[in-house]
């Protein structure tokens, strides 16, 4: 897997997560990247206090996501295969710019907006999309499904079935 597209999921699940969070859209109840959540974790965790926070924020959309789709067979923005979470959480570590994907609501729609490339993948609930693979096109579907879900105010769990 490249890593473009490595960064374009990092980005997209900062801008869900952030988005679905309960001062946002209210998908889950963490409040990881809120300023609050900041002043909490970042004297706990100087130098890692991204990848903290984003840990946190993904277990609670993480656990949303399972409940709806499953687990087994299945990969959603919340669980990816090994490699790439760990691709993901290293980013989390060493790119400090993610930081700033968060900055505001318009900032993440925006971003959101830009990984989706045009698509329009609607759907509410549970969502699969025919891919067994991590590739361009299912990334910008996928970020088409949330986009639109939030737009709608619909929590929407898109995902696909991969082999380990």
């Amino acid at each position: 897997m490249t890593s473009e597209l490595i960064l374009q999921l990092a980005k997209m699940r900062v801008f869900v997560a952030f988005l679905g969070e309960k001062e946002q859209q209210n998908w889950w109840q963490s409040s990881f990247l809120s300023r609050s959540g900041a002043a909490f974790l970042n004297p706990v965790f100087p130098k890692t206090s991204l990848l903290a926070r984003m840990s946190g924020v993904s277990a609670a959309a993480q656990l949303l996501h399972d409940e709806h789709i499953g687990v087994g067979d299945v990969f959603h923005l919340f669980r990816l295969p090994e490699n790439v979470e760990h691709e993901i959480n290293q980013l989390f570590v060493t790119d400090k710019s993610i930081d700033e994907l968060f900055a505001s609501e318009a900032t993440a729609y925006a971003g959101l907006e830009l990984l989706a490339c045009d698509n329009t993948t609607e759907g509410a609930g549970p969502l699969l999309l025919e891919s067994q693979i991590i590739d361009q096109s299912l990334v910008s579907r996928m970020a088409a499904a949330y986009m639109n879900g939030l737009k709608t105010n619909q929590a929407v769990f898109p995902y696909y079935r991969g082999k380990l």
